[in-house]
């Protein structure tokens, strides 16, 4: 019997050989990932918009529910009010197991992996705070997980990052985790990763934190 072959997956060298398509790696995101220029300007972007204040106030939660708290978008679009919880170190969101799907309540939510159900710590209280504060008002974010894509690529748009998808937003928080210097177990549990290489080779792959990091060794102070 002949092998079936899907010529979807192959993709021709530079010598005309036929191979395989390489797999999407960690580098897809993390090169749309921002920096701390980009990520004002993301922000700023929001507060031009032609649009009413509150829609502007959900656009905003939206990205530092991401760009802030490493959140996938399925993650953010479930968030909730009862999520958020005081601490002695700060305000924390609680990502459960299980939870009423917001966007549809005849079934159960679950986060993507088993790591996924872990602990948010809002670095900066503010933005947790500003964060929290919408949700006293909103059951959630109530948008479909395409609208917000079709959000986050216009706000990239606004920046000059026309290929500016949710995911790198996610990434843009795990890059602010390398930059700081945490080890590949914290970054794991805060990126709700099961697999402890995808943490070891982002901290390889970043090539921003390297150059940071070489910088602020050899800068005088």
């Amino acid at each position: 019997m002949d092998q079936h072959i899907d010529f979807n997956k192959l993709k021709v060298n530079q010598d005309n050989d036929i191979v395989k398509k390489e797999k999407h790696s960690i580098k897809h995101s993390k090169d749309q990932a921002l920096e701390e220029k980009e990520k004002e300007e993301l922000l700023r972007s929001i507060q031009n918009l032609n649009v009413k204040p509150e829609l502007k106030y959900k656009y905003e939660v939206l990205v530092h529910l991401m760009m802030s708290a490493g959140l996938r978008v399925s993650e953010a679009l479930q968030v909730r009010y009862e999520w958020f919880n005081e601490t002695e170190d700060g305000l924390v969101l609680r990502i459960p197991d299980k939870a009423r799907d917001l966007g549809n309540l005849k079934r159960d939510w679950k986060p993507k992996t088993l790591a996924g159900k872990r602990e948010v710590f809002f670095i900066d209280k503010s933005v947790g705070e500003k964060v929290r504060s919408y949700f006293i008002q909103n059951k959630g974010i109530g948008m479909l997980r395409q609208r917000a894509y079709q959000v986050i690529n216009m706000l990239g748009k606004a920046i000059n990052k026309p290929k500016l998808h949710p995911h790198a937003l996610r990434s843009t928080y795990a890059n602010t985790l390398v930059y700081k210097g945490v080890n590949a177990t914290t970054l794991m549990y805060y990126m709700g990763w099961s697999n402890l290489n995808v943490a070891l080779n982002y901290i390889k792959a970043s090539n921003v934190a390297a150059r940071r990091d070489l910088i602020e060794k050899f800068t005088d102070k």
